[in-house]
């Protein structure tokens, strides 16, 4: 622990020094104008620090400060008893206290982050220390992590907190927060990713100085700031004009000198535009615009893309980048020698001749330099001053958009993922969830990343969903982290292509998988395609094998809305393992240039609502093993191996151009009710 306090004093004198610490002594409150100052003589600035056990005073001290940005404080030191070790403090805490005319004025704590030997001399050994905050620590890493469905100041509480060193106040916020669905820290430090969000957002923050820490307060409105101590400064350019310190009028709150600056930024206007795909119909657009001070402070700054996915969302950024560019349109600059006076306090300027400069204002950056007396002479007043900048206390101070985006530099590969269990992981708009190969969290995968939209073949209707544990290609719209979409698929050892290569390198092919258990197969007969569980298309295009091959894994079905056509050059077979039914809405027409052969195991039915016709060519033969019968309405011909059975239901007519012969062993000729024979010649051989 490096630590830096006051020359050791006696009880009594504290007790004065904490009596002088009141407001209305005259060192704390604002002095009335005319009010005679305390001389340099009269005040002492007489420190030390200690730095393991090495005694070293503290010869000056100069530190800055601003809004929105890490402080810096060179502190320069003398070690009388002999040199010291720099190297083992690096990192550690320092802390200075500076007190005037007895009171204490503040407390400035950093850490040591660099020691320079300067020189040495009959004072001893001399060192410059630069003390920055805890941030240091966290801009000199580098990280990848995915944040979801947070603020961003969970955001930033959640790698604060992961830091272990930061110190940070978050009740000064006001302003409300719509949570991010996905943001990433891509390859940027800790540091330097907050410090993006907090701009994005109009987030800024400044450094509380404690005795034993220094905190990070975090503010997003004027009405976070509160009044600094001194609370007011007296404006009295006299004070600080004189070259003789020993006759200056120098009193602690006397304001020396106030300069107003104005600039144009030109720009009174911030549009951002977007496009969401679920809102596919229009553009995401929103315009913040300020009253134009002057006639050239019309200027519109037009963003592309805003990075929003709501309207609503979008508003507090374009105001946030509009203000940034404002903010500091209309700037103040002071000096004086109260050393109090810190960034990120409301400050009133009193008594100044032109009236419409008596009025509060917030610090947004200082510059303080103190040095102490001279320390082998025991005596000599310390020159301090703070110069300052600071701004009207009602107008939004933003910090500058100036911490860049990190930007993908190309597509990156990862590994299609979701919850434990699931193969095909997906939402309404055909997206899915991925897992980097960068990232470390070990967040559930269906939680992994943010829904992810895939790249299609076609955009009519084309879909092949990536299935979990495949890799993917991912890039990134406009390089941004935070827009991830999926490009395209990739094999690796894991999954490998289904068919071996280079052996089979003419195949090209579609296979899927199959998704949960097989169904029953209802009796289906058994394929052997060497890839169960898969549907699949594949064409090879080896010469002298060229195919085109269609497995169906389960139940394949073809629509054709109108006409279909097949061309076989030579021949074609089709099996069908189970039953096979067609049906023709009007007429079916065929053609065979040969033979036809068609065999039934069983039955054949053959119904025809109106005419059948068979015609051949030479001959018909119809062949039963036990029975044909021919029927019409009553009328029948039954005939089987031994008999032929003729039955008509009114009337049989054989008729013949030239002869008629029946021939049997037996024959009968019987009419119930009368027989006649007719010819023209009738024989009857008996």
């Amino acid at each position: 622990m490096i630590s830096v306090a006051t020359w050791p004093i006696s009880a009594q004198a504290r007790d004065v020094a904490a009596q002088r610490w009141q407001p209305d002594h005259p060192v704390t409150r604002p002095r009335r104008r005319g009010e005679r100052g305390t001389t340099g003589l009269e005040r002492q600035t007489r420190l030390a620090i200690d730095i393991g056990g090495e005694q070293v005073h503290l010869r000056r001290l100069e530190a800055q400060e601003g809004l929105g940005t890490p402080f810096t404080a060179l502190v320069d030191v003398v070690a009388p008893l002999g040199e010291v070790d720099l190297l083992p403090h690096l990192g550690k805490p320092v802390a200075i206290e500076i007190v005037q005319d007895g009171v204490r004025q503040r407390h400035f704590h950093g850490l040591m982050v660099a020691g320079e030997y300067l020189h040495e001399d009959g004072a001893g050994f001399h060192y410059r220390l630069t003390l920055r905050p805890w941030t240091q620590l966290l801009a000199g890493n580098r990280r990848h992590a995915i944040y979801q469905d947070r603020t961003v100041v969970d955001i930033i509480k959640a790698v604060l907190d992961d830091s272990g060193v930061a110190k940070a106040d978050y009740g000064r916020l006001a302003q409300p927060r719509t949570p991010r669905p996905y943001c990433v820290q891509y390859g940027e430090s800790d540091f330097a990713f907050i410090s993006r969000l907090m701009e994005e957002e109009g987030i800024y923050y400044f450094f509380r100085h404690e005795r034993d820490e220094h905190v990070m307060v975090l503010c997003d409105d004027p009405g976070a700031h509160q009044k600094g101590n001194p609370a007011a400064l007296v404006f009295n350019p006299q004070s600080g004009s004189m070259s003789n310190a020993n006759t200056r009028n120098l009193a602690v709150n006397d304001l020396h000198s106030w300069h107003e600056r104005v600039a144009t930024t030109a720009q009174a206007r911030v549009t951002m535009r977007d496009w969401n795909f679920t809102k596919a119909d229009r553009p995401l657009e929103i315009a913040e615009t300020d009253e134009a001070r002057h006639p050239s402070d019309d200027g519109e700054v037009y963003v592309w893309p805003g990075r929003y996915a709501q309207e609503s969302a979008g508003r507090p950024l374009g105001k946030v980048a509009l203000q940034a560019e404002r903010a500091e349109r209309v700037l103040y600059t002071g000096e004086s020698q109260a050393m109090g006076v810190g960034t990120g306090s409301l400050l009133s300027v009193t008594q100044h001749p032109n009236d419409r400069f008596n009025d509060a204002y917030l610090v947004v950056r200082t510059h303080h330099v103190v040095a102490a007396e001279a320390h082998r002479s025991g005596g000599g007043g310390g020159d301090s001053r703070v110069t300052f900048e600071a701004i009207p206390a009602a107008t939004p101070f933003r910090s500058p958009l100036r911490s860049p985006r990190p930007v993908v530099s190309g597509p990156e590969t990862a590994v299609v993922t979701g919850p434990s269990g699931e193969e095909i992981y997906t939402d309404e708009y055909a997206r899915v969830k991925v897992r980097f190969h960068w990232d470390r969290a070990d967040t559930p995968g269906e939680r992994a990343t943010c829904w992810i939209r895939v790249s299609q073949t076609g955009g009519l209707g084309n879909l092949i969903l990536p299935r979990v544990g495949h890799e993917v290609i991912v890039d990134f719209l406009h390089g941004d982290p935070d827009r991830p979409i999926v490009t395209g698929r990739v094999f690796n050892s894991l999954n490998m292509p289904v068919y071996p290569l280079p052996q089979h390198k003419t195949r090209a092919l579609w296979r899927t998988k199959r998704y949960g258990k097989a169904g029953d197969s209802g009796g289906a007969m058994a394929l052997d395609t060497g890839a169960p569980g898969a549907n699949e298309l594949r064409f090879e295009d080896k010469g002298g094998a060229e195919e085109v091959f269609l497995h169906a894994e389960r139940d394949m079905n073809l629509r054709v809305r109108r006409s279909e056509s097949h061309h076989v050059g030579l021949d074609r077979e089709i099996r069908v393992g189970h039953d096979h039914s067609e049906e023709v809405k009007n007429n079916q027409k065929g053609k065979i240039g040969a033979s036809r052969t068609v065999h039934v195991a069983k039955d054949d039915t053959l119904e025809v609502g109106q005419a059948l016709k068979i015609k051949a060519g030479t001959t018909i033969d119809i062949e039963a093993g036990t029975k044909i019968t021919l029927k019409v309405g009553d009328t029948r011909i039954v005939v089987d191996p031994t008999a032929i059975d003729m039955k008509a239901a009114l009337k049989a007519l054989l008729k013949a151009g030239l002869q008629i012969e029946v021939k049997s062993t037996l024959t009968t000729v019987k009419g119930d009710g009368m027989l006649t024979l007719k010819g023209g010649m009738t024989m009857i051989n008996t």
